[in-house]
């Protein structure tokens, strides 16, 4: 069973705000300023009769509205040529000749339209039920392009009024700098209206739409622009006798996988489908079948009947534990009475994890992009349930290098917390010293040691993050994620987000690893919370006992607290009144007399 606990239970808590933030607005800087290649993959025409098509052979078929913009460099147009700034080819479409093409000006060149709602929509209904005979049929088109901030949606209408949303890309991730790539060229994009139509449906009308997916932030450019999306050979078709299509997949322990896993925790693993049947006909004896390593385990799941438009949920009957250290490559995939008409659409992607000694991983190993916050200090990182007492002594990040990553001398920390399961919170548990970024620490995976070891306890929800104060830090990303599974702290707002992009921030169990002490005889982690509104809290590790000097300034340099403070020998924590100072930015330093130790305190 997934763990739906965690993921329902994360609700407001004092001084900390929830959100989503899915998937986050893209920057102008993330844009590709030149086209990706993309994949040129023909799809074999399916089974099915085709009851209506059109390839843009004839524009006035299509009734476009521009939202008032006028030019090929606004909106839809209809015709042979590439128009937009992103994509100098097109689309390579099965039939060729004209396209429809959606524009909307040049970020480069900072023309694009605000506040616009871009459509085009049949000139006629399409009676589908005299056509087909049935409304069991399928809307498919071709198309290219790629999603930035943009909502790219297909909706049918039954009067040429009313228009109700059938579709649209929204599942596909945003193209940028940071990852992402544009669509196959061209894409097949499938719609099966049965679930929509009734049996007696009258005509209806086809509509494609662009405009911003992020309506509440529409007075930044930033949402207004796209790399543009083509259209063409769009048809109607009846559904297949047989298709069954995998509409869902998931695998893990608890509702989190991990491409990686410590032997000492290792727990039971699910495997679980949706299958939807989008035939006509009823299938029969429909089993998620699994193989682990060439038959070194295999399991079933019940078989289900499946009726038509309706869908199964697929689990395997035996869960899965590996017992070793290894490579574990599982391969997945449905069987059934019937043969399918349209096996390409229930294929389900092989897995491949490993079990080892340390490391604990939710990323997949391939970094793809990378996770900033502009000039606003943040805290990335991913979600870990922990199945055995066991002693953590560091956390593995990748900070990447180049024109895209982090600049060199940032700044930077890791902090563990655990998951309240009573509220959802996130309760400080530990951190490392702050490190300052060389050029040798990016592009590698980093270990960073925390002040001190701390017991992980089984049973027990934690989620590892890295984080900086700085402008011009990023985290790497790889693979995906579940919402609510890895998470972002936007210190601006002192908010926590979701995020779908997998920070590189993994557990490292390694018994080795030493504990950084500061020959300077102490080592001083970060402020927390930060932004402080009240109190915050300052951790100390302490070689041995002494009396330190304390002391607040401001960004003057102003002096406006000092104290000495005597701390015991290990952890010791300063609790940091800032009920009386006023909202900004503050210097709290930390000295033995000898050695100095400054961390940046925001208050509220």
């Amino acid at each position: 069973m997934k763990k739906l606990l965690l993921i329902t239970c994360l609700i407001l808590s004092a001084g900390i705000t929830w959100s989503q933030k899915a998937p986050r607005i893209a920057t102008l800087d993330e844009l590709i300023g030149t086209e990706k290649p993309a994949l040129n993959i023909p799809y074999q025409k399916e089974e099915g009769i085709t009851i209506w098509s059109d390839d843009f052979a004839d524009e006035t078929t299509w009734t476009l509205d521009n939202s008032g913009q006028q030019g090929v460099d606004y909106g839809w147009n209809i015709n042979a040529v590439s128009d937009g700034w992103y994509s100098s080819n097109g689309i390579n479409s099965t039939s060729g000749g004209n396209y429809a093409e959606l524009v909307n000006g040049d970020p480069f060149a900072e023309t694009q339209a605000l506040d616009v709602v871009y459509t085009m929509t049949t000139a006629n209904p399409i009676d589908v039920i005299d056509l087909a005979g049935t409304n069991e049929v399928t809307l498919e088109f071709e198309q290219f392009g790629a999603r930035f901030n943009d909502l790219q949606q297909i909706s049918i209408s039954t009067d040429g009024l009313v228009f109700t949303p059938v579709g649209n890309n929204n599942d596909i991730p945003v193209l940028s700098a940071s990852g992402g790539s544009a669509y196959d060229n061209p894409d097949l994009k499938q719609i099966n209206l049965a679930t929509i139509l009734d049996a007696n449906s009258a005509p209806i009308w086809i509509q494609f739409s662009w405009t911003t997916n992020f309506p509440s932030a529409a007075e930044n450019p930033n949402v207004w622009v796209t790399y543009g999306w083509y259209i063409d050979d769009i048809r109607l078709v009846t559904n297949p006798g047989n298709d069954l299509e995998i509409t869902e997949t998931y695998w893990g322990t608890e509702g989190l996988h991990y491409y990686q896993i410590p032997l000492t925790q290792v727990a039971p693993i699910d495997f679980e489908v949706a299958v939807f049947n989008g035939g006509v006909n009823t299938q029969t004896n429909v089993v998620l079948n699994a193989d682990v390593n060439s038959g070194a385990f295999t399991g079933s799941s019940d078989a289900a009947q499946i009726e038509a438009l309706d869908t199964a949920l697929l689990t395997l009957n035996t869960q899965f534990t590996p017992d070793a250290n290894g490579t574990y490559d599982i391969v997945q995939t449905i069987s059934a009475d019937s043969t399918d008409d349209v096996p390409g659409n229930n294929e389900i992607d092989d897995i491949s994890f490993s079990v080892g000694d340390y490391i604990y991983a939710r990323d997949n190993g391939s970094p793809g992009g990378s996770t900033t916050n502009g000039a606003d200090g943040f805290e990335s990182g991913n979600l870990f349930d922990v199945w055995a007492d066991q002693t953590l002594k560091a956390i593995d990040v990748r900070i990447p290098g180049g024109t895209n990553g982090a600049q060199v001398g940032t700044e930077f920390y890791v902090k563990l917390y655990s998951v309240d399961v009573t509220t959802g919170d996130f309760v400080y548990e530990v951190e490392s010293d702050i490190l300052t970024l060389t050029q040798q620490m990016q592009n590698t995976s980093l270990t960073v040691p925390f002040l001190s070891p701390i017991n992980v306890i089984a049973n027990t929800t934690y989620l590892a993050v890295v984080g900086s104060y700085d402008e011009g830090f990023r985290v790497s990303t790889a693979g995906s994620s579940e919402p609510q599974t890895s998470f972002f702290l936007d210190l601006a707002d002192n908010t926590w987000y979701y995020q779908t992009g997998t920070p590189y921030v993994r557990l490292n169990f390694d018994e080795t690893i030493g504990i950084e002490e500061d020959k300077s005889e102490f080592a001083v982690g970060n402020v927390f919370p930060n932004p402080v509104s009240g109190e915050g809290q300052l951790n100390v590790f302490m070689n041995n006992a002494q009396n330190m000097s304390l002391e607040i300034t401001d960004l003057s340099g102003k002096l406006v607290g000092s104290e000495i403070r005597p701390l015991n020998q290990g952890e010791n924590q300063i609790i940091l009144d800032a009920k009386q100072l006023s909202s900004g930015i503050y210097t709290v330093t930390l000295s033995s007399g000898t050695t100095s130790f400054a961390r940046k305190m925001i208050v509220q």
